[in-house]
């Protein structure tokens, strides 16, 4: 698993001379926060996870926008549940 933060990227290029692009892969799960900041040089997500402040806490909202997406929210739901 891999954790990317692209917060502080301004342009693009920082993504093509990062080197980020041998961690991303069919094997990886890669966890991306600001992925518009890569300029559209990172695949669409298979799963988008939400989160909102909620009293004290936060809750998270998961939407698979994948077969791969779907699968992996099943098998973590059917887990948890």
């Amino acid at each position: 698993m891999y954790h990317f933060d692209f917060y502080r990227f301004k342009d693009r290029s920082e993504w093509s001379d990062s080197g980020f692009r041998d961690y991303v892969g069919p094997e990886a799960l890669c966890v991306i926060e600001w992925p518009e900041r890569a300029g559209g040089l990172v695949a669409p997500a298979d799963l988008v996870i939400g989160l909102k402040f909620v009293d004290s806490g936060r809750a998270a909202r998961l939407t698979a926008r994948s077969q791969a997406g779907r699968a992996w929210l099943e098998s973590a739901l059917s887990r948890f549940s």
